[in-house]
């Protein structure tokens, strides 16, 4: 089976006490969502961004299992 390396950031780190952990492949962001969502409860009342090789996913988006996927909170610029 096929695992995504999944980095968390923040607060979000802080919610799955973990900074870094492997997930089971899923073809696309929306289904990647979901299944972290199931299996991780304290993600579903959490905002955050999902960045897929370092590029903010703003729609679902294809995925083939060697991107780096990372789990960002809110930030606010200054």
């Amino acid at each position: 089976m096929e695992l995504f390396k999944i980095k968390a950031f923040g607060l979000l780190a802080e919610k799955l006490q973990a900074s870094e952990f492997d997930f089971p492949y899923h073809k696309d962001t929306e289904q990647l969502l979901n299944a972290l969502k199931e299996s991780h409860p304290e993600l579903q009342s959490s905002k955050f961004s999902l960045a897929v090789d370092k590029n903010l996913v703003q729609q679902n988006t294809g995925l083939n299992g060697n991107e780096e996927i990372a789990l960002l909170p809110p930030f606010s610029g200054g």
